[in-house]
């Protein structure tokens, strides 16, 4: 079925997300939305579904306008969206979750029937899913496998994938591409937002960009990469990382202890090092990262002297920015106060002028006043990284640069190796080897639950650590 936007637009206090937006995408397509991070894809998605009620404009589907702002309209008609976060419930296991879910008909299925509709679409996907995890310890990846399963399973045919593909394996990433091309030639409609110009080449048909709000235009595809990148980012761009990391002066060490998934029982480590922690999503890799953050895990890092680094002096940054990095309905202002406020009374002049201050630092498209759900994945990455304090010793950092574009992942990288204390240790995952190369000191590999390999990033060969998170 054809989707017809005309003249979509729709800002929050002062900024413009959408504005004038008028493209079309034809029914049984796979079909790509690009831009930076901040050009008003996720807006324009939201509104699609239903989730957002434009300021002005309208969308048809075949013939038909669609009632706006209105998901159960949205659901009716057909429309699914898979986005970077899911929501869930954090506290329901798999299964629990998928029925809780379930409105295909009010007939009553038994758990071991939706138990074989999970297996089964699991199987056709080459993932796993134990429908007796909890969903709060399923990584980003998996949760947006599960509800990838419950949109087919409800019947969507028009299914919206923002970010999709973070965290899957080549093979499950073109087990994937395969069932989507086969939804594709049965008439489904998908509508891919990706920063990854290699996935769009390979399995779009055409492409629409967007930038700072507005539509530049849609192309057909293929059509070379360059020039893609030239007009998300401008002509004049040349988005690579040439940042070179700071040099470290330190010769004190800093011992983790990691017993609990390794038969070492420590690394020790000099103070400034950056860990990259590689694995699949699922592998165990972001679980790791934020141990270091539980008192009740054994994980534990510690000075030369052996006194254990406060937990006032670590900083986590989850993968899950609006459950577990920040107050949705919060303002960028409000998030400030607490993060930078300690003497109980606030002062919310200097508040302001500080929060205007780190705005502008971090590049963050919004007002003080924007709450945090309405801001983009990348703005609101940004936004974390903005109340990280300089005075920290210990930071985690759970994929970094999940679902961001080029320039803002190497913003991102630039901001925590300039603005950060020189002597903090840094741990992070990331499903990308390319960011586990460019960042790292010292690489950890995982692989189920288990660290695998690990060792000074000149001494592991990228082959090598393709193998040992690959289980192989």
């Amino acid at each position: 079925m054809k989707i017809e936007f005309k003249n979509i637009s729709k800002s929050f206090g002062e900024t413009i997300a959408n504005s004038e937006i008028s493209f079309s995408i034809d029914g049984g397509s796979i079909h790509a939305i690009i831009g930076e991070n901040g050009a008003g894809k996720s807006t324009l998605i939201k509104i699609l579904s239903g989730q957002i009620l434009p300021d002005d404009g309208s969308i048809k589907l075949g013939n038909k306008k669609m009632l706006l702002g209105s998901t159960i309209e949205a659901t009716n008609k057909g429309i699914g969206i898979l986005g970077q976060d899911p929501l869930d419930f954090s506290n329901f296991t798999v299964l629990e979750s998928f029925l809780a879910g379930n409105k295909k008909s009010s007939k009553i299925i038994s758990k071991s029937k939706f138990e074989e509709i999970i297996s089964t679409f699991s199987k056709k996907f080459d993932w796993e899913i134990n429908v007796n995890s909890l969903i709060k310890d399923l990584s980003v990846g998996q949760r947006q496998q599960l509800e990838l399963i419950r949109l087919l399973y409800l019947g969507a045919k028009i299914i919206i994938l923002d970010e999709p593909t973070s965290g899957f394996s080549l093979d499950q990433k073109k087990k994937v591409f395969e069932n989507l091309r086969d939804l594709s030639s049965k008439g489904y409609t998908v509508i891919l937002v990706s920063h990854k110009i290699e996935e769009i080449l390979e399995i779009c048909t055409k492409v629409t960009i967007l930038q700072k709000g507005k539509l530049l235009e849609t192309l057909d595809l293929p059509i070379d990469p360059k020039i893609l990148i030239d007009k998300m980012f401008g002509p004049s761009s040349n988005v690579k990382n040439d940042y070179k990391k700071i040099e470290k002066k330190s010769k004190k060490n800093i011992t983790i202890k990691i017993d609990k998934y390794s038969d070492i029982e420590k690394i020790t480590l000099n103070e400034g090092t950056i860990i990259g922690v590689s694995g699949l999503q699922g592998s165990g890799s972001d679980k790791f990262v934020q141990s270091f953050y539980d008192d009740l895990s054994s994980s534990k890092v510690y000075y030369e002297n052996e006194v254990q680094i406060p937990f006032s002096e670590i900083n986590y940054v989850a993968s899950d920015r609006l459950e577990k990095g920040l107050f949705p309905d919060m303002t960028i202002m409000e998030h400030i106060a607490l993060a930078y406020n300690s003497k109980g009374l606030i002062n919310w002049s200097n508040i302001l002028e500080l929060t205007k201050s780190l705005i502008n630092t971090y590049g963050i498209v919004g007002t003080p006043q924007t709450q945090a759900k309405n801001l983009s994945g990348g703005n609101q990455q940004r936004l974390m990284l903005a109340l990280i304090k300089e005075n920290i010793r210990l930071l985690l950092l759970e994929q970094p640069t999940r679902g961001l574009d080029i320039s803002s992942a190497i913003f991102v990288w630039e901001s925590l190796l300039k603005t950060k204390s020189k002597k903090n240790l840094v741990i992070f995952s990331s499903v990308d080897l390319d960011e586990i190369y460019d960042y790292s000191d010292f690489i950890i590999c995982f692989y189920d639950n288990k660290i695998v390999a690990s060792g000074h990033k000149n001494e592991m060969a990228r082959a090598k650590v393709m193998e040992k998170i690959s289980g192989k």
